[in-house]
């Protein structure tokens, strides 16, 4: 009798156990996948017990010298704070052991330019399912640097953000028109890289980034109706639509002396990428004086656009009336992309802005004193450098 009490009992205590793991396991929400990356940023609690316990501060020449994914930040001197951002999913555990082993001592940050990481990315050729449950990029991050319209949509609201794109570093002191170049060759060049350059494969993880099946639709009609001619660069090989092949070029992947020509025997810049979270080549024309016809629901970049830079379009459907704008603009000479960018972007007054949102957050914790940074770069080392003209 007693052997059977025990043994009731034993089943009762377990049953009890494994209720209280369970209700555990729902406070915590481990047990639903959604909380992973498409939570409600409003409840999401920030945890920052680890961060702020981290009395660390590693000095500059012990700060890791880093790759992508992992991006350092540099003083006017050249000197590495220890900020690392984390710019795109890791491909493996050899990533997560990099910020495992670098953690302590560093201050790690978001920055947004892969798509719509750090929320999940749309793009049918990768699934990050696991891989954002595995390593959970906005636990591991104190703050984001973002492109975003919506970032309460991205973030919850005890996140530290500052809004901003890589492309807002962009060398305008090295990337300029060259006087001596003032014949227009193309009426717009467009921007579309194969994953592989070499590749017969037209249809690929770049095809979807770059929006080519809307480019096609937007293509055929510039060729067809307004006879334009065009410089594709990145498809070489691949069918252009119907009444273009006589219109437009196409090239490989070009070196980056030659794309720089190619801007500026250009007119404009042709757009219509909409998952681009950090439009490079945007910033990169603009700093050429080449104006834009740009998506207006590409997720970066947006925030350029202004009557001295370029024009949105939405689709197919309203690209005749705004192309017709841009093209009555650049024979008007209507538009000044490059005093625009010069005088609010660059690695200097982007740089400046950038040491503002570190220090403020995270001052007490940062390897050099805020009195010795005049501005912030971004991967490279930009030493004094001078705004651009």
């Amino acid at each position: 009798m007693v052997n059977k009490f025990i043994k009731v009992f034993n089943v009762f205590c377990l049953a009890c156990l494994i209720v209280i793991i369970l209700v555990i396991m729902k406070i915590y929400n481990l047990t639903d996948s959604s909380n992973i990356e498409n939570f409600d940023n409003n409840s999401f609690p920030l945890i920052t017990s680890n961060f702020n316990s981290n009395k660390q501060i590693n000095t500059p020449d012990k700060v890791s010298k880093m790759k992508r994914p992992f991006v350092n930040v540099f003083d006017q001197k050249g000197r590495k704070l220890n900020v690392i951002l984390i710019s795109k999913p890791f491909s493996g555990d050899h990533h997560n052991k990099i910020y495992l082993e670098n953690r302590k001592g560093n201050i790690f940050i978001g920055v947004c330019s892969y798509l719509e990481f750090p929320n999940m990315v749309s793009n049918p050729f990768e699934d990050f399912t696991e891989n954002y449950k595995k390593y959970r990029y906005k636990e591991i991050t104190e703050g984001w640097i973002h492109c975003f319209r919506d970032p309460e949509n991205y973030f919850p609201k005890s996140m530290p953000t500052y809004f901003a794109s890589e492309s807002d570093w962009s060398d305008c002191n090295y990337v300029k028109p060259d006087p001596k170049i003032t014949e227009k060759k193309y009426d717009f060049i467009y921007i579309c890289l194969k994953v592989k350059d070499k590749s017969d494969k037209c249809d690929d993880w770049a095809t979807f980034n770059k929006n080519w099946k809307l480019a096609q639709k937007c293509l055929k009609i510039m060729c067809n109706k307004f006879k334009l001619k065009g410089l594709l660069v990145g498809r070489k090989g691949c069918e252009l639509p119907g009444g273009c092949s006589d219109l437009m070029e196409t090239t490989d992947m070009l070196k980056y002396a030659e794309l720089r020509y190619m801007y500026q025997k250009s007119k404009f810049i042709f757009i219509p990428n909409e998952k681009d979270a950090s439009p490079r080549v945007l910033a990169e024309a603009f700093c050429m004086n080449i104006p834009t016809l740009i998506n207006k629901n590409i997720l970066g970049g947006w925030k350029y656009i202004n009557d001295k830079t370029g024009e949105f379009f939405t689709d197919e459907n309203d690209l005749e009336k705004h192309l017709s704008i841009i093209l009555n603009k650049v024979n008007q000479n209507a538009y000044s992309p490059r005093d625009y960018f010069v005088k609010n972007y660059g690695p200097r007054r982007s740089g400046e802005r950038l040491k503002e949102f570190l220090y403020k957050h995270w001052e007490d914790r940062i390897n050099i004193p805020k009195s010795e940074v005049d501005y912030l770069t971004i991967e490279f080392q930009k030493k004094d450098y001078k705004n651009c003209q």
